[in-house]
């Protein structure tokens, strides 16, 4: 049986936020959740294998706040096994649904099997989606952590968020994947319909293979056909790659036959994006304290400085704008971003 969940119930066309790895996490989500509204969000990949291996850190990724709803916890990794712990730990931490990556083309997760090399192992592509619904609804079915078989050393913080949300019940979660078009070239056509084979809800196809990474353009008419698959099979069908704003995006789902969108590098320090406007500087002065603020109070400054990569983002375009931005490089706390932009 296909679970939907909150997927059946978005407004279209879906215009969402795309995950991104090293960007997306909850201080830059929550921000774009505040100032852009977007369909729906969905955390960075998250390591399977590190979740059950019960390295609490892992779970810094799987933060959210409730402000993103719906929100949908991305994970990765090559274990069947290890899906199956991940998800169960996704889905008693009260996320709205589960995605599993196999579109990351960076060489450190495909050498691992994982993210865009399940491409060319459409097997075990489909023991992780196995897996991964089993985790879902292991947890449905007991809401016990142990019977889960979630480690011990995350119990604590589980523990800690769901009384947080107020100890949510379990709840059935719809499944998704994100990929791309092909490895080396474009097979999108016949992987869709592997993918098919599994119950799933929603498809999400970034148009490019892994052998282009993030080079040259997106090529729609390719995630077109897969769209068309997917969609004749019953899920709904997201497309991702170079969409720069939201009159392009209705464009382009108006043209390829998409449900919607998800938009990742034009959202860099422009959470109004998906509101369709346009911000002045002192809304993004104003907007870029806050993002830091909440990053500093929400890892209470573990490893700040990643936050240099947004801020120079929320600078571009405006008079001075470069001197800003090379001040903001500079800074290692919160309180030197204050100074530069208080």
């Amino acid at each position: 049986m296909t679970i939907r969940g909150f997927w059946e119930h978005l407004t279209k066309p879906i215009i969402g936020l795309a995950p991104m790895d090293g960007v997306s996490d909850a201080a830059f989500r929550y921000i774009v959740a505040k100032y852009g509204r977007p369909s729906l969000t969905i955390t960075e990949f998250t390591a399977a294998e590190g979740i059950r291996a019960g390295a609490v850190r892992v779970l810094d990724d799987f933060r959210f706040s409730p402000l993103e709803r719906p929100v949908v916890a991305q994970i990765f990794g090559a274990d069947p096994s290890a899906f199956a712990v991940a998800a169960s730990v996704a889905a008693a931490l009260g996320f709205d649904g589960v995605d599993v990556n196999m579109g990351c083309p960076a060489k450190n997760v495909t050498q691992r099997g994982a993210g865009a090399a399940l491409i060319q192992d459409p097997q075990r592509a489909l023991q992780i989606l196995a897996a991964t619904r089993q985790g879902i609804d292991r947890w449905y079915e007991t809401g016990s952590l142990e019977a889960c078989g979630i480690p011990t050393s995350l119990h604590p913080e589980i523990l800690s968020r769901r009384e947080a949300l107020g100890n949510p019940a379990p709840q059935p979660l719809p499944l998704s994947v994100k990929t791309r078009l092909g490895y080396e070239e474009s097979t999108i056509e016949s992987w869709v319909h592997t993918l098919c084979s599994h119950p799933l809800a929603a498809l999400t196809i970034h148009g490019r293979t892994l052998k282009q990474l993030y080079t040259g353009s997106a090529d729609w008419e390719a995630i077109a056909r897969g769209a068309h698959i997917a969609r004749e099979a019953g899920l709904l069908v997201l497309g991702n790659g170079d969409v720069q704003s939201l009159e392009d995006a209705g464009v382009r789902i108006a043209t390829y036959g998409v449900d919607g969108v998800l938009i990742g590098r034009a959202s860099f320090g422009n959470p109004w994006l998906f509101q369709g406007r346009e911000a002045n500087w002192e809304e993004r002065r104003a907007v870029a304290l806050e993002h830091a603020r909440y990053l500093w109070e929400i890892t209470n400054g573990h490893a700040f400085v990643r936050i240099r990569k947004h801020l120079v983002d929320y600078c571009k375009g405006f008079e001075g704008a470069a001197d800003t931005r090379r001040l903001l490089m500079r800074t290692e706390t919160l309180a030197d971003v204050e100074a530069v932009l208080g």
